[in-house]
């Protein structure tokens, strides 16, 4: 007696149609998650980095009379800038690169508040970079991301603004206000950082009794 083997039944042309569809649907609930999930590692990456870099500022400050490192434009006073006297004052090599810089060979992405250096552009009788002279530090921005088309500089330009409404248009031409989902990480004076939303941004920017960048209002404005 001849006894045949069968073959396992394969799968109806239904069954097949029903798992692509499955597999598409899962693909399209899975791409988003997986996608806001890079994004939020990469701002909360880049937030961690100007949290380095807030510590890092106040104990130079406290070696240094309590004033802030400063910018390029002390080099001919013989005082390096931020970038280099910085670096002592961590325990790990300092990041100053987001990996969300659409500028991806530029080695700075964080870039200093000139309100907060000493005798700025527009405004050469400003000091605050004595920190006794922020009157808000919790609410001063300190660092910001800096804009792709923002090139070759560590310090932003706000201080020609002094007294007055920074427009959005030409914040957002510095700083980067949307590399995070719409949001950006800022680094505040007392250390700590917040990742605002561009709408938020230009709320505090329109609210002149919030210092966020131009903390001139009401603080102590001679030099020391």
């Amino acid at each position: 007696m001849n006894h045949r083997k069968t073959s396992p039944p394969g799968f109806t042309l239904v069954e097949i149609l029903v798992t692509i569809t499955l597999i598409a649907i899962l693909s399209a609930v899975m791409v988003p998650v997986v996608r806001g999930m890079m994004s939020r590692s990469h701002s909360a990456r880049c937030s961690n980095q100007l949290r380095q870099i807030g510590a890092a500022c106040l104990l130079y400050a406290s070696d240094n009379n309590n004033t802030l490192p400063v910018t390029t434009h002390q080099r001919r006073q013989g005082i390096k800038s931020w970038t280099i006297t910085l670096e002592p004052y961590t325990s790990e090599t300092l990041a100053f690169h987001c990996t969300k810089d659409e500028h991806p060979t530029r080695e700075i992405s964080y870039v200093i508040n000139d309100f907060l250096t000493p005798n700025p552009v527009g405004a050469p009788d400003l000091n605050l970079s004595r920190l006794a002279n922020v009157s808000r530090p919790e609410s001063s921005v300190l660092f910001a991301e800096v804009s792709p088309s923002y090139l070759n500089t560590d310090h932003f330009h706000f201080s020609v603004y002094r007294g007055g409404r920074i427009p959005a248009a030409a914040f957002a031409k510095q700083v980067a206000v949307e590399r995070h989902d719409g949001s950006a990480n800022y680094l505040f004076v007392d250390g700590h950082v917040e990742t605002l939303s561009w709408k938020e941004v230009q709320r505090r920017l329109s609210n002149k009794s919030l210092p966020f960048i131009d903390p001139t209002a009401s603080a102590t404005t001679t030099n020391p």
